[in-house]
C-alpha cells in the first residue's frame, strides 16, 4: 500500500493526540449511529433485534475509513511499516480493505481517509446502501 504525505500526516496526528505506546493502526470504517440507536445498544447489548437495527443503520448512512490505534501487544511481532508507521497485518483488516492493501493508496478525503485500489477505485469507504 502506498500512502500519501497528507494520509501519513493525518495517521500521525492521531498518534500524538492518542498518546498509546508503541502503535499500531488498523483501518476501520465508522458511521454515525442515531442517538435512539446508540442508546438500546448501551441498555441491551446482547439483543439481536437492537444489534440488527443498529447495522442497518450503519449501512443506511455515509461511512467514513479512520485510523484505529491498538497497542503493539494485541499483535505480538506481527506488524508491517509503512512510512514509518506500523500497521496491523493485513488479515486483521476487513476483506475489502484487505486486498486493496496490496497495491492501493491511501489518501485523505473530505472527513478522514479514503483507500483506492491499485485501478484507482475506492474501495473504503464503501458507499451507504440506501435507507432504514
Amino acid at each position: 500500500m502506498t500512502i500519501t504525505t497528507s494520509a501519513a500526516d493525518f495517521i500521525r496526528d492521531y498518534l500524538r493526540r492518542l498518546k498509546v505506546p508503541n502503535p499500531v493502526v488498523c483501518l476501520g470504517e465508522c458511521a454515525n449511529t442515531p442517538p435512539h440507536i446508540g442508546e438500546a445498544v448501551r441498555r441491551e447489548p446482547h439483543n439481536k433485534e437492537v444489534l440488527a437495527m443498529a447495522v442497518k443503520a450503519f449501512e443506511a448512512g455515509p461511512r467514513y475509513l479512520y485510523p484505529l490505534i491498538y497497542p503493539r501487544a494485541h499483535f505480538l511481532w506481527l506488524s508491517t511499516t509503512i512510512q514509518g508507521i506500523r500497521f496491523a497485518p493485513a488479515f486483521f483488516h476487513p476483506p475489502h480493505i484487505r486486498h486493496a492493501m496490496r497495491r492501493g493508496l491511501l489518501d485523505v478525503a473530505d472527513r478522514g481517509l479514503v483507500l483506492k485500489n491499485a485501478n484507482g477505485t475506492v474501495v473504503s469507504p464503501r458507499p451507504a446502501t440506501g435507507a432504514l
